[in-house]
């Protein structure tokens, strides 16, 4: 048998994070080998340095089997962990097909209710599992991301693949240090993140403030877009706790203040945005469901209708 191939897409504050943590464990290994698919001064960077991680007052250093933005060096994969944006998703699987094959499982932890059935749209032949992150990180310069948060964990998951080999990557991440779990409703996972990210993504990409302006001057837009995601949820199935809006609010609270959003964060640079993912996708599903989501419609409003504020 041979060595089991890890492929990262996406080398960003999620993608190095979790990427820089296996490639250091498994940077001498017999049995596993990592690759990250990057690009750019990133892509430079990490090939002269490895990926450094900085957290807390320690700093480790990742060097991958290979660090290339041509996939074809790499070859079929086992697991390919999809860490890009997700309005990027599409081209870049695309890109990835020469390490897709028939035993490849995808798993994106990308910010989304629905992205591994956009995955398995894309490629319906696919064998693709579904995941979320915790985590605060950011790439704050070629090849160095930083984790700013004090926790972090990663849920993965699948109610149809095999149970077996699920076990088998959640022993290869948590040798790496990684705080891997399987849980038993991965759907209702992924809705609880999502809740907490579309609103939070939302608001103060409207506003144009970080997390803490929000929660002090527009806390009752913020309960209202919660009522609503809540509503869709419900209709759609998803068991959210009688209390999910505001413990993802005390959630928010937690974050260090000028905290913001990647969404807001986007606006700002004037760049792609998830906004059709975390914010157009609720307004569509409400649509669908013969619900009304008013608040959410607004803000989607002024946030596609017109130029960004500090962009015009």
């Amino acid at each position: 048998m041979g060595k089991i191939k890890i492929a990262i897409s996406g080398i960003g504050g999620v993608g190095g994070y979790y990427g820089g943590l296996l490639a250091a464990n498994y940077q001498n290994s017999d049995d596993v080998d990592i690759y990250f698919i990057s690009r750019g001064e990133n892509l430079k960077a990490i090939r002269e340095n490895g990926i450094q991680i900085k957290r807390s007052y320690r700093k480790i250093t990742g060097i991958p089997k290979l660090a290339t933005d041509n996939p074809e060096e790499i070859g079929q994969v086992d697991y390919l962990f999809c860490c890009t944006k997700s309005y990027d998703l599409e081209d870049n699987l695309r890109h990835l097909s020469p390490i897709i094959g028939k035993q490849t499982v995808i798993i994106p932890l990308l910010n989304g209710a629905n992205i591994s059935e956009q995955i398995q749209q894309i490629l319906p032949d696919c064998r693709v599992w579904k995941g979320c992150v915790y985590i605060g990180a950011r790439l704050i310069s070629p090849g160095l991301v930083e984790k700013f948060t004090l926790k972090d964990k990663l849920l993965f998951g699948s109610t149809t693949d095999d149970k077996e080999q699920q076990q088998e990557l959640r022993s290869l991440l948590s040798s790496a240090r990684i705080l891997a779990t399987i849980p038993d409703d991965i759907d209702f996972e992924i809705w609880k993140k999502f809740f907490m990210i579309s609103t939070a993504a939302t608001i103060t990409s409207y506003f144009n403030v970080p997390i803490n302006e929000v929660i002090d001057k527009h806390m009752d837009f913020f309960i209202t877009l919660g009522y609503e995601l809540q509503s869709v949820a419900e209709a759609k199935g998803i068991a959210l706790p009688d209390d999910i809006v505001f413990s993802s609010i005390k959630s928010q609270q937690m974050m260090p203040s000028g905290s913001t959003t990647s969404m807001h964060a986007d606006f700002k640079r004037g760049g792609k945005t998830e906004i059709e993912t975390l914010t157009g996708y609720v307004i569509h599903e409400a649509k669908a469901l013969g619900l009304e989501v008013p608040t959410y419609q607004f803000m989607y409003k002024g946030l596609t209708s017109f130029p960004y504020p500090c962009n015009s």
